[in-house]
C-alpha cells in the first residue's frame, strides 16, 4: 500500500450497515465496534488520507470512531445546481494538502438508500479512479453484490468487512449536507466480545482473467487486523486475461494480416515494432490480446457532442482496452489516457530528386543574373566615359579624338582579355583603362574558376523542402492519402495561411498511386514520414539503397508524438506504461525498428521476385498462343502482302 504512487484517491466506500434485527436503532456498543474495525484499517493503511463520508442517514457509526471526516449526504447532491455539484465533486476527490483521499459511503438495507448510493458512485465517476481503495462494511449477504458492482469495474483495491453476531441498524437524525466532525472513540465492549470479522477482497483478474471475490482474513474482533496485509499487489499477474487492442496498420509500427475481414473482427498480428513490445509485455504480465480495427477504419476525429470517431471513439466508449499507436493531442487527452511518447513521426514532402540543369546554359551559370547585368552595364558605361574623356582631351589639346563605337569595342576587348590596338596617350585615360583592366582580371578569374566548378559538378534544380516551396511553383500539384486522424486535424485546425492553401489544393490518392504520380513529375506527395518511407523502400528502392525519390529536409511535427492510448480509468495503464518505458530506456526500440524494416523489405522483394517469373511465364504463353496468328498467311492485295 505504501508503494502506491501519485494521488491515491482512496474510497472507504460503501460502509453498508445491514440491519439484522427489526428494532431499527443502533445500540452504542455495536456502533463503536463498527467504528473500531474501520478505524484499524484507517490507522494501518489510510492514516494520511482526506476522509469523506457519503451517507443517507448522517448517523453513521463511523462518526463515533474518532476519524476526521467530511460528511456529504448523497440525496442532497441531486437537488443542487451544477456549480454546487462541481464544487462538491472537487471537495470529494481530494485535499491538496494531503497525499490521498478517502470516500466513505454508508448504506443500510433499504432498497431506496442503496440505489441512491450507487447512483452517487455513478455520478462521481468512480470508474475514472482505478487506484481508489474501496472498503465496505456490511452483512455477508450483500458482499458479492458490492465488490462486483459495475461502478467498481476499474477499482484495483476493494475490501469488504463483515461483522458476524452483531445487530446493525441506523439512526434517523440529520446533521446537514456538508460538515466536518471528529468524535471520540470507544473501545470494544462486552456486548461484542464474541463478534468475528471477515475481510473479503476484490481481485480484478484472479478468476481466469475475470474479477473474483476472495477471503483475505478471518478472526475475532478483539484480536483486530494488525499485522495483516489487506492490500496485496495483484497487478503483476493478469492471469491470462484477454485485452482488446484497437489499431490500424501503420508500418513499421503496426502490421497484421489484411485478409479483407470486416472491421471489428480479430486480426492476426505480424512482425512489427509495437507487436514486439506487446508480446514482451504480455509475457511478463501473463495476459493475451486480440487486435481489431475500428468500425470506421479511422484514427479518430471529433464527431460532435463530445464524441469521437475511429480508434479514439472506440476507447472513449470502452469498446477496447488500449490502442497500440495514437498521436497525442490536447483534445484527445480529455477522453483517452496516454503512456509515454516513444516516437515523433513528422509530416514530410516527397518529390522526385532534383534533375540536372540544362547543359546549354552552363556558360551563363557561373554568375547570377544580377552579376551579369552589372558587368554589362559597367562595360557600356566605361565605353561612354572613355569616349567622352578622349573627346574633351582632344578638344583641349587639339589632338586626335576617339569615335564612340571603337571606345565600346575596346572596353569589351579588355573584358574578354583581347589585345587593344589603341590606348589613350593622356594620363587620365591611361589611369581609367588601367583600373578597368584590373577589374577585368578579377571578373574573368572568378568566372573561369566558377565555370570549371560547375562543369565538374553537375548543378541541379533547387529541391522542394517546405510547403512554401510548393506554393511558389507554377503548374505544380500535390496530394496525399485520405486525411484522417491527426493528419486531418493538423491541416483543418491550423490558422497558418500556407497550410490552408495546401489543404485547398490537395489531391487524394492511395499510397502506391500517389508515389506513382510523383514518379511522373510535377507532383509532390505529403504524408507521415515512417509510413511513406517504408513504402518508398518497398516500391522504389533497389538493393543498394538507391531511389529516385527525395524527402524534404523540413519536418513538420504533428502535435505531441506517438504513444499508446488507454481507455479512461483502465487499471492496467500504469503497469503496461512502466514496462514499456523500460523497453524504451533499454534502447531496444531503435534496434527493433531497423530490424523490422529490413525483414519487411526483404520479404517484399522476395514476393516481387516470385511474381516476376510468373509474369514472364505468362508473357511467354501468350506470345506462343499469338504466334500462329502472326504467321498465318494473309491474302495479297494489289500484289502486296
Amino acid at each position: 500500500m505504501e508503494n502506491m504512487e501519485t494521488l491515491l484517491f482512496l474510497l472507504l466506500t460503501m460502509l453498508l450497515m445491514v440491519r439484522n434485527c427489526a428494532d431499527g436503532t443502533y445500540r452504542g456498543a455495536l456502533a463503536e465496534q463498527v467504528g473500531e474495525v474501520v478505524g484499524q484499517v484507517v490507522e494501518q493503511h489510510l492514516s494520511d488520507c482526506h476522509l469523506v463520508l457519503v451517507d443517507t442517514t448522517t448517523q453513521s457509526p463511523l462518526m463515533r470512531s474518532g476519524l476526521g471526516v467530511t460528511v456529504l449526504e448523497a440525496w442532497w447532491v441531486f437537488f443542487q445546481s451544477q456549480p454546487a455539484r462541481d464544487f462538491l465533486l472537487e471537495r470529494l476527490w481530494g485535499d491538496a494538502t494531503l497525499t490521498c483521499c478517502a470516500l466513505l459511503i454508508h448504506l443500510d438495507n433499504k432498497i431506496s438508500s442503496n440505489i441512491l448510493t450507487f447512483k452517487f458512485l455513478e455520478w462521481c465517476e468512480l470508474w475514472r479512479h482505478p487506484q481508489t481503495v474501496v472498503v465496505a462494511v456490511g452483512g455477508t449477504a450483500g458482499m458479492e453484490a458490492v465488490l462486483l458492482d459495475q461502478n467498481l469495474r476499474n477499482t484495483v483495491y476493494a475490501l469488504y468487512l463483515t461483522l458476524q453476531n452483531l445487530t446493525l441498524h441506523s439512526l434517523d437524525s440529520r446533521q446537514g449536507p456538508l460538515h466536518n466532525t471528529r468524535l471520540g472513540r470507544g473501545g470494544t465492549t462486552k456486548e461484542g466480545k464474541d463478534a468475528h470479522v471477515r475481510v473479503y477482497g476484490r481481485c480484478l483478474y484472479c478468476n481466469k482473467g475475470d474479477a473474483q471475490v476472495q477471503l483475505l482474513h478471518r478472526g475475532n474482533l478483539t484480536s483486530g487486523l494488525h499485522g495483516f496485509n489487506l492490500f496485496p499487489d495483484q497487478m503483476d499477474n493478469f492471469w491470462g486475461h484477454t485485452f482488446r487492442a484497437v489499431t490500424l496498420r501503420y508500418m513499421p509500427f503496426i502490421n497484421y494480416e489484411q485478409d479483407g475481414a470486416e472491421p471489428g473482427t480479430p486480426r492476426t498480428p505480424l512482425d512489427s515494432l509495437n507487436i514486439r513490445m506487446l508480446d514482451i509485455i504480455a509475457s511478463h504480465f501473463n495476459f493475451t490480446y486480440e487486435i481489431r480495427e475500428p468500425w470506421d477504419r479511422n484514427w479518430g476525429t471529433p464527431a460532435g457532442g463530445g464524441n469521437w470517431t475511429g480508434i479514439v471513439g472506440t476507447l472513449q466508449h470502452e469498446q477496447a482496452d488500449f490502442s497500440l499507436d495514437l498521436t497525442v493531442t490536447a483534445s484527445r487527452s480529455l477522453v483517452v489516457d496516454y503512456s509515454r511518447v516513444y516516437s515523433n513521426d513528422p509530416i514530410v514532402i516527397i518529390t522526385l530528386k532534383p534533375a540536372p540543369l540544362p547543359r546549354n546554359l552552363a556558360l551563363t551559370r557561373p554568375f547570377e543574373g544580377e552579376v551579369w547585368m552589372s558587368v554589362i552595364v559597367c562595360t557600356l558605361a566605361l565605353g561612354i566615359i572613355l569616349w567622352l574623356q578622349q573627346k574633351v582631351w582632344s578638344w583641349a589639346a587639339s589632338g586626335r579624338s576617339v569615335r564612340l563605337i571603337p571606345a565600346f569595342l575596346n572596353s569589351w576587348a579588355m573584358l574578354l582579355m583581347e589585345p587593344v590596338e589603341t590606348i589613350p596617350t593622356n594620363t587620365t585615360g591611361q589611369v581609367l583603362v588601367g583600373w578597368w583592366l584590373l577589374s577585368c582580371v578579377i571578373i574573368t578569374t572568378a568566372y573561369r574558376s566558377s565555370l570549371i566548378a560547375h562543369l565538374s559538378v553537375q548543378s541541379k534544380y533547387p529541391p522542394i523542402n517546405t510547403f512554401q516551396d510548393l506554393l511558389n511553383l507554377d503548374g505544380w500539384s500535390w496530394g496525399s492519402t485520405d486525411l484522417q486522424g491527426t493528419f486531418f486535424l493538423y491541416f483543418n485546425e491550423s490558422s497558418d495561411p500556407d497550410l490552408q492553401a495546401i489543404l485547398r489544393g490537395i489531391e487524394i490518392y492511395e499510397m502506391d498511386k500517389g508515389l506513382e504520380r510523383v514518379m511522373q513529375g510535377g507532383f509532390s506527395f505529403i504524408h507521415i514520414q515512417s509510413y511513406v518511407t517504408t513504402e518508398m523502400a518497398r516500391l522504389y528502392t533497389d538493393k543498394f539503397g538507391n531511389t529516385p525519390l527525395y524527402i524534404g529536409i523540413m519536418k513538420y511535427l504533428a502535435f505531441g508524438g506517438n504513444a499508446w492510448g488507454f481507455r479512461k480509468g483502465a487499471p492496467f495503464t500504469r503497469q503496461i506504461s512502466m514496462m514499456k518505458e523500460r523497453l524504451i530506456e533499454a534502447g531496444l526500440l531503435n534496434l527493433w525498428q531497423d530490424d523490422v524494416l529490413k525483414t519487411y523489405l526483404k520479404h517484399s522483394r522476395e514476393e516481387r521476385g516470385r511474381e516476376d517469373p510468373l509474369l514472364f511465364t505468362g508473357m511467354r504463353v501468350s506470345s506462343i498462343q499469338f504466334s500462329p496468328e502472326c504467321n498465318r498467311q494473309r491474302p495479297r492485295i494489289h500484289g502486296v502482302e
